[in-house]
């Protein structure tokens, strides 16, 4: 990769994580954009495989259709500020609609807004998603919050009152991350979890999903009656091209006007900053890199032999030769940056031979074979990530040295995002995974949803806990955590279950991600938002120059 005249990587990412960038309006404006001017093609490497907003989703490439679709009561901008959306204004203690003990909300509803089949939008929708998210039948990606509500009242078509059980200090996150579903539908199935409305989803959002070829693209038309105004650009395309090689190629050629979500691959930053008609960006994303330990199974359910295979890692090695110092190590699911990060934590790793003592301390000794076993067990196991993706190819072969250096066995077994990320992650299937997540409750620490047992969705039938980790201690300080109003007192909260789960690792950090994304220089009203995971997320005031 050259360096000549071009601006570093370090450089590039101290700028982005500094400020948010627009992306401006460009000199250049090729005939084939000036054809196609009611048009945006956006590119991801991984495929949505459902649009029901509350249900489990594959953070980043089913956030798109979630946005194009469905709107929340408020959403959150580049700056990190709450925006209202279907919500009148966004409720504070100043302006009455939160009580004094911040248990009581009143929330003051748009009029006039309707849902894409001409319904109208009312207060019996936000009542209708409420009791969906926190009934046991329906797998919701999370009820953080939701299962405090004490009370929900409609007070009239436009208002809602809301009584918490005891504070929540994240509520206003949990609603953000949660889209109104429309009740005159959704009421009359059965089961939501299987319902055709999963794959028709009628919406309030500012485009209307028209038809999707699976494996291929999927094709929006802008909503003529969205109630910020229509989008400027009347089609919206989303292409899927799982080789992110190649969907970079696409984007620099013109195929794709938009590489959002997996980005620019890394050893491309410096030449995809000197390409004359595109804009590159990199962005700090809400999302840490994890090797995800399956604690259900045999040769990982023991946290001392976690903390081994952990430790046996080169992180810090992959993030600079394969991530081109991009990440940043982070040894917590929280960026380094965010306020409730422990900096006190410590990496022990790289160490092979402190790895080794501890799994023959468990019982793991090294077979003829080379492969350690206990009780008839082998140490082997699998790690699956999407498949196309190189970066995490390049660093699964890493790990796969590492480990086989202190006599274990790895298998690389990567799957089409829309097969590794349906019910062989959500059931618990997998051995280990490379995955990127970010916090469930917006950029707020709780990670109820990711580590408390009752959130193990194998057992109880919600949550996002894959990992089946149970630890009572940590799930005695994630009640307590979000409950707490004092900053300093959640900060040592928060704190103390960073400590725990290094020391036992359900899922160990890698680092902090960014992504270079790219776009057409003509292509405006792109705001890059570190604060969401959906490249899309204002989609509806994109425009060609």
């Amino acid at each position: 990769m050259s360096t000549t005249s071009s601006p570093t990587r370090r450089s590039l990412l101290k700028a982005a994580a500094a400020s948010s960038l627009i992306l401006p309006a460009g000199a250049i404006f090729s005939p084939a954009i000036a054809q196609r001017r009611d048009r945006i093609i956006l590119g991801t490497t991984q495929e949505p495989v459902q649009f029901n907003p509350l249900l489990y989703v594959n953070a980043g490439a089913e956030n798109i259709p979630e946005a194009c679709l469905f709107d929340a009561l408020w959403d959150v901008n580049e700056k990190g500020e709450f925006i209202a959306n279907l919500a009148a204004r966004i409720p504070t203690r100043e302006n009455g609609d939160i009580s004094a003990d911040g248990k009581t909300w009143r929330i003051n509803l748009k009029r006039d807004v309707k849902w894409s089949d001409g319904q109208p939008f009312t207060a019996r929708d936000v009542e209708f998603t409420y009791q969906t998210i926190v009934n046991p039948k329906v797998a919701v990606r999370s009820r953080s919050g939701f299962d405090l509500i004490e009370s929900f009242k409609r007070v009239d078509d436009h208002t809602v009152e809301i009584v918490l059980s005891r504070p929540f200090v994240p509520f206003m996150w949990a609603w953000q991350n949660m889209h109104i579903v429309p009740h005159h539908l959704l009421s009359k199935e059965e089961n939501i979890n299987t319902s055709g409305f999963n794959a028709q989803p009628v919406g309030t959002g500012p485009y209307l999903l028209k038809s999707r070829t699976a494996g291929s693209h999927m094709v929006y038309e802008a909503n003529p009656n969205y109630h910020r105004g229509a989008a400027k650009i009347k089609q919206f395309i989303h292409k899927f091209v799982p080789d992110q090689l190649v969907a970079y190629g696409q984007a620099r050629t013109g195929e794709i006007d938009y590489l959002g979500v997996s980005g620019v691959p890394f050893d491309r930053w410096g030449e995809a900053a000197k390409l004359p008609d595109r804009t590159f960006f990199p962005l700090a994303q809400p999302w840490v890199q994890f090797v995800y330990f399956n604690c259900g199974k045999p040769q990982l359910k023991d946290p001392k032999v976690r903390r081994a295979l952990y430790i046996a890692l080169e992180m810090q090695k992959t993030i600079d030769d394969v991530f081109f110092g991009a990440y940043k190590r982070t040894l917590s699911y929280l960026h380094t940056s965010h306020w409730a990060y422990n900096h006190d934590l410590k990496d022990t790793g790289p160490n092979p031979q402190l790895a080794a003592k501890m799994l023959d301390e468990a019982g793991w000794k090294v077979g003829a074979d080379g492969v350690r076993e206990k009780d008839g067990v082998k140490m082997k196991f699998s790690m699956s990530t999407t498949a196309g993706f190189p970066a995490r190819q390049a660093t699964q072969a890493i790990f796969q040295q590492n480990w086989k250096a202190i006599g274990v066995e790895m298998e690389i077994k990567n799957m089409p995002a829309s097969v590794v990320w349906g019910e062989y992650t959500t059931k618990s299937q997998f051995d280990t995974l490379l995955v990127s997540w970010e916090p469930t409750v917006g950029m707020d620490p709780d990670y109820t949803a990711r580590a408390h047992s009752k959130m193990i969705p194998v057992k109880t039938g919600s949550g996002s806990n894959y990992t089946q980790y149970e630890n009572a201690e940590v799930d005695r300080l994630l009640e307590d955590g979000v409950k707490q109003t004092d900053q300093a007192e959640r900060k040592k909260t928060y704190a103390r279950i960073q400590e725990i789960l290094l020391e036992e690792v359900p899922f160990g950090p890698q680092g902090g991600v960014f992504q270079g994304q790219i776009a057409h220089k003509s292509l405006q009203g792109i705001k890059p938002n570190q604060y969401v995971v959906d490249a899309a997320w204002n989609v509806h005031e994109w425009s060609w120059g």
